[in-house]
C-alpha cells in the first residue's frame, strides 16, 4: 500500500482513539491500543505475524496500566499505533520495539495535555451557545470545534512521523552500534516485567490470590496454551460469582437461584 494511505490511517488512529471515539469503544482501541495496532499496522505494512509480535509485546509493559483522575503516565494511541508502525518500519525485533513506543508515548503525553488545555475555549464558547438557546451552535463546539486541537496535536505528528520519518528512523536504527542496539533490547524484555508487576499489584488480594496460583500452575506444570487458562479462568469466576454472594459466605441462596 502507498505510503501516504498508511501514514494517513495509522495518524487518524492515533486521532480517533485519542479524542473522537464514543468512551465505550476506546476500551478497546485506546487502553489496547498495541494489540489493535499489532493487527492493523500489520495487515497495512504486510507482515501480520510481526505486528502482532510487536504489538504484543508492548502491550504487555502497559497490561496494569491505571488511570488516574482521568491522567495517563502514557499516551497510549501513539505508543500503539505510531509505535508499532515505526518498529515495523525500521525492522527493529518486538523488544526493541517496546523500548521505541515506550519514549513516543511519553511525548504523546505532550498532545494530550496540550488537548486538556486547549479544549476548554470550546467549552465556553458552547456555554454562550446555551445560554442563547442555541442547540446547534452547542452541537457544533462538541462535536466539531473540540476535534480541533486534537487533529493538529495527534493526527499531524503522526503523520509527519510515518510519512517522512519511516525511511530516516530505519536508517537511523540500522546505523546504531550494537551495544545500543543490545541496550534497547535488554530495556523492552525488562519493561514487560514491570508491567505484569504493576497489574500483581493490583491483583493482590485475598481474593484474587487462588485464581492467581490455579492459573500459574496450569501454565507453569500442565502447559496449557493461553486459550485453554482463559477458558477455565472464565468458568471459575463463573462459579464465583453464582455461588459465593457477597463477602464470599456461600448460603446456597444462590444456589438455589440458579
Amino acid at each position: 500500500m502507498n505510503t501516504f494511505f498508511i501514514a494517513v490511517i495509522i495518524a487518524a488512529l492515533c486521532w480517533l482513539t485519542s479524542s473522537a471515539l464514543p468512551m465505550w469503544s476506546r476500551w478497546a482501541f485506546y487502553f489496547g491500543a498495541p494489540l489493535v495496532a499489532g493487527l492493523i499496522d500489520g495487515l497495512l505494512l504486510g507482515q501480520l505475524t510481526y505486528g502482532l509480535q510487536v504489538g504484543a509485546t508492548i502491550q504487555m509493559a502497559y497490561i496494569g496500566l491505571l488511570a488516574v483522575g482521568g491522567t495517563l503516565p502514557n499516551e497510549m494511541a501513539i505508543a500503539g499505533y505510531l509505535g508499532v508502525a515505526m518498529t515495523m518500519m525500521s525492522g527493529s525485533s518486538a523488544a526493541t520495539g517496546l523500548a521505541i513506543a515506550t519514549p513516543l508515548g511519553l511525548l504523546g503525553v505532550l498532545c494530550q495535555n496540550a488537548k486538556m488545555a486547549l479544549n476548554p475555549i470550546w467549552v465556553h464558547r458552547a456555554d454562550t451557545y446555551a445560554a442563547a438557546g442555541d442547540v446547534r451552535g452547542v452541537r457544533r463546539m462538541n462535536l466539531f470545534a473540540s476535534q480541533i486541537v486534537p487533529f493538529i496535536t495527534y493526527f499531524i505528528p503522526a503523520f509527519l512521523c510515518v510519512y517522512f520519518g519511516g525511511h530516516y528512523f530505519a536508517a537511523f536504527m540500522a546505523a546504531l552500534p550494537v551495544q545500543i542496539t543490545n541496550i534497547l533490547m535488554l530495556i523492552g524484555k525488562m519493561m514487560p516485567a514491570l508491567g505484569l508487576a504493576m497489574l500483581m499489584q493490583v491483583l493482590a488480594k485475598k481474593s484474587t490470590i487462588p485464581f492467581i496460583l490455579i492459573g500459574f500452575a496450569l501454565a507453569a506444570y500442565l502447559k496449557l496454551d493461553v486459550m485453554a487458562i482463559a477458558i477455565i479462568g472464565t468458568g471459575l469466576a463463573l462459579l464465583h460469582y453464582y455461588y459465593m454472594p457477597q463477602g464470599g459466605q456461600h448460603d446456597g441462596t444462590n444456589a438455589k437461584k440458579a
